[in-house]
C-alpha cells in the first residue's frame, strides 16, 4: 500500500488503544490457566474456560507477538511440540521459560536468523536450572528447509529454585520466567545482578499475575538490584472481567504530532501506569510543548518548542517521535541511548527530508528547522519509518508519500484510521 499524506496539522481527541503489553500479558496469563487445567495441573472445574478471551480478535489489541504466542499455546499441549515463532525474538524469548516450565521436550523453529546474541543469554539462564539444549534433531521437510529452520530443541523440564539473571537478558524473558515459575513444585527466587535496561515488562507482568491469583514478591537486594519471590504450585485462576489499560506508546506518537503544530487529546490513559511511555509528557513539556493530564486523558498543545538533551536509553519506543519533535526544536538537542536498529530506521528518514540531524557519537545531535522538505520514503518492511514519515508530514512543506506503507499493521494495525480522525489528509 502506497500512500501520501499532505502537510497537516493534527488536533482532535481520540481514545487510547488497548495496551498490546497488556493484552500480551493478559492473553498469556490465560493461556496458562487452561494449560494447567488441560495438562491436570488444576482442576479443569476451576479453569474458567467460559471466561477466556481471544485477544487476537479483540479491537485494537492484535500484535504479532500476541499472534505468535498464540499459535504457540494451540500447540503447547502435544507430546513434545514444536513452537513456531517465524522471525518474532519476542515472542520467543517470552515462550522460552514457559515451555521450559511446561515441557519434557520442546522445539523452536523459525523463519529469521536469530543471532547468538539474542538467545545465549537466556540459554545461560535455563541451563543453570537444569535444561538441556541441543540444534539438529528436528527434521524439517526438505521443501521446507530454505525457508524453516531450527532455532534449538529444550529437553529436562526447568527446575525450580534460585535464579540469577546479569541484566543482558530480553525483558520478555524475564516476564515469560515470572509467568511460568509460579507452575514448578517448588518455590523460586529471581535475582538480577545488574540493573537491567527496563523493568517494564516484568512489572506489568506482576501486576497482571496478581489479577489471575497468582502472588510475586518485588524487592530489592543491598544493591539496589531487584529480586523476586516466586511461590510454586500457584494456580491461575482466569477473572471474571478484565480491563485493559490504554496503551501510552501508541497514544505518545499522537500526543508528540500534537506538539508539532496542533492540539491533540488522549482519552483512556492511566497516569500511574507502569508502562514507561507515559514520560511522554515531561519530555514534552521538557521541549517547550504544552502539556496537561486528567483523570483518564493526556493533552499536548502546541509550544515554542526548544532544544534539549534527552536520554532514551529506559524509553526506546518515544525514539522516533522525540526525534521529529526535536528536528523540529529551535537550537540543538541531543537525544542518546538509541538502539542501532531504530537509529538506521529515523536517521534514513529525517535525512532523507532535510533535518538537520548527525550522529552525535552515542545517538542524534539535532539542530532545529522550522519545515522540513517533504519526499518520498520506502518503508521497507520497517513500521517505525511509516511513523517518522508520518509525524514528519506535520512539519513538511511538500507531501509526503509512504511506499509499502501498510506495514505499520504489524505495530499499529489502524494507525491511519486514527491519523485521519486527528484531521490528517491522505491520499491513496
Amino acid at each position: 500500500m502506497d500512500i501520501t499524506l499532505h502537510p497537516t496539522k493534527l488536533n482532535g481527541t481520540i481514545i487510547a488503544r488497548p495496551s498490546l503489553s497488556y493484552s500480551l500479558l493478559h492473553a498469556t496469563c490465560q493461556s496458562l490457566a487452561l494449560h494447567q487445567a488441560a495438562s491436570g495441573m488444576s482442576d479443569p472445574a476451576d479453569a474458567n474456560t467460559g471466561r477466556a478471551k481471544d485477544y487476537t480478535r479483540l479491537p485494537g489489541c492484535w500484535s504479532e507477538d500476541l499472534d505468535v504466542i498464540h499459535r504457540c499455546f494451540k500447540v503447547l499441549n502435544e507430546d513434545a511440540p514444536t513452537l513456531f515463532v517465524g522471525d518474532n525474538l519476542q515472542a520467543f524469548h517470552m515462550m522460552m521459560p514457559i515451555a521450559a516450565a511446561t515441557k519434557q521436550k520442546v522445539s523452536f523453529t523459525g523463519t529469521g536468523d536469530f543471532p547468538n546474541s539474542a538467545v545465549l543469554p537466556m540459554v545461560d539462564a535455563l541451563k543453570r536450572r537444569g535444561v538441556s539444549f541441543s540444534k539438529g534433531t528436528l527434521k524439517i521437510k526438505r521443501r521446507d528447509r530454505d525457508r524453516i529452520h531450527e532455532i534449538c530443541t529444550m529437553t529436562k523440564r526447568m527446575e525450580y529454585g534460585s535464579f540469577s539473571l546479569t541484566g543482558r537478558e530480553s525483558p520478555f524473558f524475564v516476564a515469560g520466567l515470572l509467568l511460568s515459575l509460579p507452575l514448578l513444585e517448588g518455590n523460586s527466587s529471581l535475582r538480577m545482578t545488574t540493573m537491567p535496561e527496563s523493568l517494564e515488562l516484568p512489572d506489568m507482568a506482576i501486576s497482571v499475575l496478581r489479577q489471575y491469583g497468582v502472588t510475586i514478591l518485588r524487592s530489592v537486594d543491598d544493591y539496589g538490584y531487584p529480586y523476586y519471590d516466586i511461590p510454586g504450585n500457584q494456580t491461575f485462576c482466569i477473572p471474571e472481567t478484565v480491563s485493559l489499560e490504554g496503551d501510552w506508546t501508541r497514544a505518545a506518537f499522537w500526543l508528540g504530532c500534537g506538539a508539532l503544530g496542533g492540539n491533540v487529546t488522549v482519552r483512556g490513559l492511566s497516569g500511574d501506569s507502569h508502562q514507561a511511555a507515559r514520560q511522554i509528557l515531561d519530555k514534552l513539556h521538557s521541549l517547550g510543548a504544552g502539556t496537561g493530564q486528567g483523570t483518564d486523558s493526556a493533552n499536548v498543545v502546541s509550544g515554542s518548542l526548544k532544544g534539549c538533551n534527552i536520554n532514551a536509553s529506559r524509553i526506546h519506543e518515544l525514539v522516533p517521535i522525540l526525534s521529529v519533535i526535536m528536528a523540529n526544536a529551535a537550537g540543538t538537542s541531543m537525544l542518546t541511548g538509541i538502539d542501532s536498529e531504530t537509529f538506521a530506521s529515523v536517521f534514513r528518514v529525517l535525512d532523507a527530508f532535510e533535518a538537520d540531524i548527525s550522529d552525535g557519537g552515542s545517538g542524534f545531535s539535532f539542530t532545529g528547522k522550522a519545515i522540513l522538505s517533504g519526499g518520498e520514503i520506502d518503508a521497507a518492511g520497517d513500521p517505525i519509518i511509516v511513523m517518522v514519515a508520518t509525524a514528519a508530514s506535520c512539519i513538511c512543506r511538500m507531501p509526503v508519500t509512504i511506499r509499502n506503507a501498510g506495514v505499520i499493521n504489524k505495530k499499529y494495525p489502524d494507525f491511519f484510521e486514527d491519523y485521519f480522525r486527528l484531521g490528517g489528509r491522505i491520499e491513496k
